[in-house]
């Protein structure tokens, strides 16, 4: 009965930790996939706020004189107001043709991934309003 006993107590003495270890790896990459959930989330948000803020500013300038620096201006307002500090580096810019005028609204979503930088980028395009007499 004493080797039993021997046998078992060396087995719980060399198996220390190894509980926490387990948890510990398990919390971490419930963690890792939480704050990549979240990432996801921010990203489909942020492209739906940056085409929302690009089809604000083609709706701008589709009225002539058609002003893309004006619309420019207006969907980068649009897509900072809206978001507030999640979306930064809020650049946009606008061109036309003289038939179709297009806004494009660039941003940077907010990083909950370590070391993660992501880009956003959405475009609008709508005719020019042509007043016929």
């Amino acid at each position: 009965m004493a080797g039993i006993d021997m046998c078992s107590e060396r087995l719980r003495t060399g198996e220390r930790g190894d509980d926490t270890i387990t948890a510990v790896l398990i919390i971490s990459i419930l963690m890792v996939a939480a704050l990549t959930v979240f990432q996801l989330v921010a990203v489909f948000l942020g492209r739906a706020i940056a085409l929302e803020a690009a089809r604000d500013g083609a709706d701008r300038a589709r009225i002539p004189p058609a002003d893309v620096t004006g619309a420019a201006q207006q969907a980068a307002g649009y897509a900072r107001n809206a978001t507030g500090t999640w979306l930064s580096n809020v650049d946009a810019n606008g061109r036309s043709d003289g038939n179709v005028v297009r806004v494009t609204v660039n941003a940077e979503v907010a990083s909950f991934v370590p070391f993660l930088t992501v880009r956003i980028s959405q475009t609008a395009a709508a005719p020019i309003e042509r007043i016929q007499p």
